[in-house]
């Protein structure tokens, strides 16, 4: 059943959707600014706002030390202001005295109105007033928080759940494929990628993923006979695990499922996992950037907060697609993997916008950090023009990303309906 074309069970799922994608951007938002705040307390700086959402607040309270506790009306981010900031973004106040260490983004001229009356021991607690390296602690504190619950999420998970693994043994070979081209054959033993050692199914998906169509260098195992053949990934029409239209670079090859191992760790061993976890991610990011900027990804990968929130609603009902299940399974084994869908997707997006702040955008904490950094090596702050240029820079660079990203967003929703 549909309406105007569109399927009825799409106006199902979206307020789910909307419901799962704030409920996961508050958690992440929450862990990325109490990043900024338990080092800004540990460090002796005075922390006079902590919010969740932005505009009118909704609810409001003042813990001991004085910082006012918010959960505000547009629950899409979040900030912590600091005392002597005049704004959310760390912009010195004109209530300081004296030209502090460093201005973030102050408006070209304003470093002369800065400063009227700050006694020392506000000057102690006045984030401004710190040393470079205390304030660039600050700064990275929020991404570092986002990697941190990351990690805890996946070896949680490990402990808790287990990790499923698969040899990198071939099980399937699809017809007119590359692989089936190139001569593998099912009980093939994938050993190397272009030197590159594979232990598990998953790293040569990575590899494969990620290899831009270049031609790959395969190493195998036949019957105790090694070989060696050549690849060329093809760019295939593909979908993922939520059904969703994507397309992506393939072999030809599936698992041999027989290969199929788990097993469950213990607090260290699944910490040092969730520690390779993180790496993976960051690395496929970092790497999946390079490859657009190559012109060997296309940019309509890229997605943004409709993407996310689409994501966020299928997670949550993942468990309850009977279609992933043999046999019908009770209400909370659906609940289950629905959770696990979900709580999967938060980590990976903690790591995300990890990785989006550390860009060295002003506006961004990498902006911050690049403008300490300079501070660092030269021993003084960057020019106030300079800086308030880099600033109105980096709101058109955000800007357009967030319009392009979500233009990306609109075009891949219509396609489903199309």
């Amino acid at each position: 059943m549909s309406v105007a074309g569109i399927p009825l069970e799409s106006f199902v799922i979206l307020p789910i959707a909307v419901a799962a994608f704030l409920v996961l951007l508050t958690i992440i938002v929450f862990f990325h600014e109490y990043g900024h705040f338990s080092v800004a307390r540990m460090l002796g700086i005075r922390v006079d706002v902590f919010s969740l959402g932005f505009g009118k607040p909704l609810l409001r309270w003042i813990d001991k030390k004085g910082t006012e506790w918010r959960i505000a009306a547009l629950p899409l981010g979040g900030y912590v202001k600091f005392f002597g900031d005049l704004n959310a973004a760390s912009q010195a106040s004109p209530a300081v005295e004296e030209k502090p260490a460093t201005t973030q983004f102050p408006a070209p001229g304003q470093e002369d109105e800065i400063g009227h009356g700050m006694t020392p021991e506000e000057r102690k607690v006045c984030f401004h007033f710190k040393p470079v390296w205390a304030r660039a602690a600050v700064v990275a504190a929020g991404p570092i928080a986002n990697f941190i619950l990351a990690v805890v999420i996946f070896a949680g998970m490990f402990m808790a759940l287990g990790r499923g693994s698969l040899e990198p043994v071939v099980g399937e070979v699809t017809p007119d494929s590359a692989a089936a081209e190139a001569g593998i054959e099912p009980g093939d033993r994938i050993v190397s990628v272009d030197g590159r050692e594979i232990g598990e199914f998953n790293q040569l998906y990575d590899l494969v993923l990620l290899s831009g169509g270049d031609e790959m260098r395969v190493e195998i195992d036949r019957s105790g006979q090694s070989a060696e053949v050549l690849i060329t990934p093809r760019r295939i029409d593909d979908v993922d695990r939520y059904g969703n239209k994507i397309e992506r670079w393939l072999l030809g090859i599936g698992p041999d499922r027989k290969s199929y191992s788990f097993k469950r760790f213990g607090p260290l061993e699944a910490l040092r996992e969730g520690v390779g976890e993180l790496y993976r991610i960051l690395s496929l990011t970092i790497k999946f950037i390079g490859k657009i900027i190559v012109g060997k990804e296309d940019v309509k990968q890229l997605g943004g907060p409709i993407k996310m929130a689409q994501y966020a609603g299928q997670s949550v009902m993942s468990g309850f697609d009977q279609s992933r299940y043999a046999e019908p399974p009770s209400f909370l084994i659906m609940l289950k993997v629905s959770l696990v869908d979900f709580i999967s997707l938060a980590a990976m997006v903690s790591v995300s916008i990890g990785f989006l702040n550390l860009l060295p955008v002003p506006v961004l904490d990498g902006g911050h950090l690049l403008y300490y950094a300079y501070e660092g090596v030269v021993g003084k702050p960057l020019g106030a023009r300079v800086q308030a240029i880099g600033f109105r820079v980096g709101i058109v660079m955000l800007a357009s990303l967030m319009i392009f990203v979500t233009w990306n967003d609109i075009g891949h929703l219509l396609s489903l309906f199309s």
